[in-house]
């Protein structure tokens, strides 16, 4: 981390970039300049479409940020050019609410959205709806909305996927069929909280299902205050229980906050190892940062 008084960046990529704030932790990924401007962007991105719609949720977008773009950039095998591919994986987003978390990687992935979309977030007609709309916005898998919906959701489509292959390319070695894509969700606190997703989450340990993992974001924030005032289980040893291959990769363990890109691609590549169980990888974060 920079000094606190150290000047601002006035040349490069790092340009306009705070040099308070520690840089993301992402050798390992091979981020360089570009990709650490291109999250920042993100992160600004999600704020400026919120106050410019005059309603909407900033804050998981922009603390998500690293991991989406690390999904959709390094991780998750697709094609802008043509979504319907059978060999993609799926992103479900189950906190539909911060529908700016995929939004913009649609935008920065080529999938023909442009910055207008954005700015015409939430409002009438635009393909940038409050929540995220199957058949309405290319690149979208799923409709979400209510909370615990996508997560769900997510499992009926990680049984499908492995059903078929089963039936149309059974013989072909683990890791050469177009079938064999992973479904990747993004998770909030709120969607674990809901009852739909512990009776979907115990089916998918009880049926193996190697090609789902779950990024839970835990943030301790819901819509009515800390989630102390609810919810306070052991998520991770709940889905233990479930039979699911459970890691932890923390922002704030050192006391600061430092985004280990290099740590949740690691968690990433053992979760894909993880042919006979389904995976969550929690992920702890400060909602909004480095919003003040």
């Amino acid at each position: 981390m920079a000094p606190p008084n150290a000047p601002e960046a006035t040349d490069g990529p790092d340009r306009g970039r705070d040099p308070r704030l520690a840089l993301p932790l992402a050798e390992s990924a091979g981020w360089g300049p570009l990709d650490v401007r291109a999250v920042d962007t993100v992160r600004a991105l999600a704020a400026d479409a919120v106050q410019k719609a005059g309603h909407g949720h900033p804050g998981t977008a922009m603390s998500l940020a690293p991991l989406a773009y690390l999904l959709f950039q390094q991780v998750m095998r697709h094609d802008p050019a043509d979504d319907q591919w059978i060999g993609r994986d799926r992103f479900v987003l189950s906190c539909g609410h911060s529908s700016l978390t995929l939004y913009i990687q649609l935008y920065l992935s080529g999938y023909g959205m442009e910055l207008d979309d954005l700015k015409a977030l939430r409002t009438w007609g635009s393909i940038t709806p409050g929540h995220p709309e199957y058949r309405h916005t290319r690149g979208v898998e799923i409709t979400t909305g209510p909370l615990g919906q996508g997560l769900a959701s997510a499992v009926g489509m990680a049984m499908a996927g492995r059903r078929e292959r089963g039936l149309l390319d059974p013989d072909a070695p683990a890791g050469t069929s177009p079938f064999d894509h992973h479904v990747y969700v993004v998770a909030s606190d709120g969607d674990l909280m809901e009852g739909v997703t512990s009776e979907a989450s115990s089916l998918a340990g009880h049926q193996e299902l190697g090609n789902l993992i779950v990024f839970y974001d835990s943030n301790h924030i819901s819509i009515e205050d800390d989630t102390d005032i609810s919810f306070s289980e052991d998520v991770p040893a709940r889905y233990a229980a479930y039979g699911w291959h459970v890691q932890t990769v923390d922002f704030t363990r050192t006391g600061d906050y430092v985004e280990d890109v290099d740590a949740l691609l690691a968690a990433v590549e053992a979760a894909k190892s993880e042919s006979g169980r389904p995976s969550l990888i929690q992920l702890r974060t400060i909602i909004g940062w480095p919003a003040p």
